[in-house]
């Protein structure tokens, strides 16, 4: 980067404005390795009344046809023998980064970026503060701001259930093995009655006249991250070696505040205070069971798993792993999981629906069980990219909140909308120029 250097001095937001545009484009990597959660304050105190109540609009889960542009996959082949399961890849990056910029401003020159970023930083965080007092329920935010290593959220650091953000990890785990030469993408898989979970799985219909099809590790993952099934997803945790396979690229990546649940079908067992079965996969059965259950004997199981969540993960942490991904180059796993991100569609009334013209969001929504009025693990992760290529880690998880949809969606919302204007209080007419 070229600095024009003047004996008159120059005007303090002319360089502040020029520095944040293209600092954006040219931003340079060194390896400080840092532990995942290294610069999360300690965790903060929240003191809430009890949430308002809101009716909750409850219903069958609908499963969404997959884009036949992105995911669909070919007519699926009756299934041959069950392929072995590949050996869990040992990647040769073990840690994630902290960026820093090679091209560092002079002395004066960064006073100058320093107080333009403070002040918008100011701003957004009084404008998180706000949001996040007014909402009816347990919320944690987590946004990382371009040229800062310093997060603005709040409860941050503490452990909000994942539900099918998890699916980044699952997708993560299956990417490395790809990357070590032990997986290949065009691989097919045997899926069949014996692999169906809960909730949400498009690609069922596959078997409602066969009883196995195959489908490679690729479509699996385009099903699993843009269309968050969970067949497709507990096919490729089997795929990966299972849970433990997950939790060990957490643990050798040192990710510290995310835990990888037992599987689709155990955790959403756990949660409803049942045994898993395999019977459960027929039908509605798992649903007719749930339904049985004593409403006391459910609604411990669910605070059970609230308080102490199988698949709890930090926002503030989600947000950092997030930050590092778009550090590697385009052939790392981490990159190659932004870009498959880039394509989910689910959520469209969640973050997307902040966004300003000209910006772009690469995410991964969770929505968990509903209690009678409680809603459970409302979540929206993800980059919202700006149209001169400033990225924004954004993480908003809402453990239980009685709030109707339009409010959960709403806080989701204002938080896009809020990193939005502070993009533009630090380099407003990027979005008029780009």
């Amino acid at each position: 980067m070229t600095y024009i250097m003047s004996t008159k001095r120059p005007s303090r937001f002319l360089i502040a404005r020029s520095l944040m545009g293209g600092l954006c484009l040219a931003a340079a990597i060194t390896g400080i390795t840092v532990t995942a959660n290294a610069h999360d304050p300690s965790a903060e105190k929240q003191t809430t009344g009890k949430p308002s109540a809101g009716k909750q609009t409850t219903g069958k889960p609908k499963a969404e046809k997959p884009s036949a542009a992105k995911t669909t996959p070919a007519k699926p082949k009756a299934a041959k023998a069950e392929q072995k399961k590949p050996n869990v890849a040992k990647p040769s990056a073990s840690t994630f980064t902290i960026p820093s910029l090679e091209d560092k401003p002079t002395n004066a020159q960064t006073n100058v970026q320093t107080n333009a970023q403070s002040a918008a930083d100011e701003t957004l965080r009084n404008d998180i503060d706000t949001l996040w007092k007014k909402f009816p329920g347990r919320a944690g935010i987590a946004i990382y701001t371009p040229f800062s290593n310093d997060i603005i959220g709040r409860r941050h650091t503490e452990r909000f259930p994942q539900q099918s953000v998890s699916k980044i990890w699952v997708a993560l785990t299956i990417l490395e093995q790809e990357a070590a030469g032990k997986l290949s993408l065009d691989k097919k898989i045997r899926v069949s009655r014996d692999d169906i979970v809960v909730f949400s799985q498009p690609i069922k219909q596959y078997l409602s006249n066969q009883d196995s099809f195959e489908m490679s590790v690729r479509e699996l993952l385009a099903h699993a991250v843009n269309a968050s099934d969970n067949l497709a997803n507990s096919v490729l945790i089997r795929v990966a070696g299972g849970p433990q396979a997950i939790n060990q690229m957490l643990d050798r990546r040192k990710v510290q505040s995310i835990r990888f649940g037992p599987g689709e079908v155990l955790l959403q067992s756990a949660i409803a205070g049942l045994e898993w079965q395999p019977e459960y996969r027929k039908g509605n059965a798992f649903k007719e069971q749930r339904s049985r259950i004593p409403m006391e004997k459910r609604r411990a199981a669910l605070n059970k798993y609230l308080a102490s969540p199988l698949d709890g993960a930090a926002p503030g942490t989600i947000a950092l792993v997030l930050k590092r991904f778009g550090e590697r180059p385009p052939d790392d796993p981490g990159a190659k999981l932004l870009k498959l991100m880039a394509g989910t569609y689910t959520g469209r009334s969640r973050l997307r629906s902040g966004l300003a013209p000209g910006w772009s969001l690469a995410h991964k929504t969770g929505t968990g069980q509903v209690l009678g009025s409680i809603s459970t693990a409302l979540n929206d992760v993800g980059v919202m990219k700006a149209p001169d290529g400033c990225r924004y880690q954004v993480a908003v998880m809402i453990a239980e909140t009685r709030a109707g949809r339009e409010v959960t969606n709403g806080l989701m919302q204002n938080v896009a909308r809020a990193v939005v204007r502070h993009h533009r209080q630090i380099h407003p007419k990027a979005e008029k120029t780009s």
